[in-house]
């Protein structure tokens, strides 16, 4: 699929990265990746949203939109029509019922023009986008972490554009755990033992994270006395309880 990239994507894919890990620190994730998404992918608006579904609590919503910046943090709204509405939608509810939070999706995958126009998501929720693609980032047990890519007109994104998200999809995750680390907010862990401990978060024995993460047992294993050393902790739940709060 990687035929889908010229050189210049491939040449570009690597300088976002490059300054990715440099940005300044100035927002939940650097406005200056949100920015910089939007001129790789053509875009009306690009945010990183994460929801706290049980709570009913937004921790993050913040957006660039046609060079204008906002960010809200930790707003409350239980009345709010998407708590009820959003895992019906099936671009919203993809992961949840599949257990598929790699794939880059967008609306078009699930519907057409007019049967989106006709859901109650968009209808109740107003939603103004006509395309989006959502990254569903990793994030604690009970909390939803995306970066969204919207148009609201014109063409429908590519697969070159969601080629582009899905080689982007872990470097996005360690330059917002690069973020976070740099505030003094997570201890220093590899971006593989947090896996393991978000899966682990979850209750999942240490076969099925091995099997999820496509590594041995054994591994598993590993990671997680280093989980236990660097945090000292001697649980899984006395791990997750001191890591993953931090992990916003």
């Amino acid at each position: 699929m990687t035929e889908l990239l010229s050189d210049r994507d491939r040449r570009s894919l690597v300088t976002f990265v490059e300054e990715g890990r440099r940005a300044q620190p100035d927002g939940v994730m650097p406005w200056a990746v949100l920015d910089g998404l939007s001129r790789l992918i053509p875009c009306d608006s690009v945010g990183f949203v994460e929801v706290d579904a049980p709570q009913k609590v937004f921790l993050t919503d913040q957006w660039v939109q046609v060079g204008e910046r906002e960010l809200e943090q930790n707003v409350g709204d239980a009345d709010n029509p998407y708590w009820v509405l959003w895992r019906d939608f099936l671009p919203c509810g993809y992961a949840d019922r599949t257990g598929d939070t790699r794939s880059i999706v967008m609306y078009s995958d699930f519907y057409t023009q007019p049967q989106l126009a006709a859901t109650p998501y968009v209808i109740d929720m107003r939603s103004r986008p006509v395309h989006r693609m959502l990254v569903r980032l990793a994030t604690a047990p009970g909390r939803k972490r995306c970066i969204l890519i919207d148009r609201f007109d014109g063409a429908d994104f590519t697969e070159r554009d969601r080629m582009v998200l899905q080689l982007l999809r872990p470097h996005l995750y360690e330059i917002y755990l690069d973020v976070q680390r740099k505030r003094g907010g997570v201890p220093q862990l590899s971006r593989r033992e947090l896996d393991v401990l978000l899966l682990a978060a979850q209750g999942q024995s240490n076969a099925s994270i091995a099997d999820e993460l496509f590594i041995a047992v054994s591994t598993v294993r590993k990671h997680l006395k280093h989980l236990f050393d660097r945090t000292g902790a001697r649980s899984r739940a006395a791990a997750a309880a001191l890591v993953l709060p931090h992990v916003r």
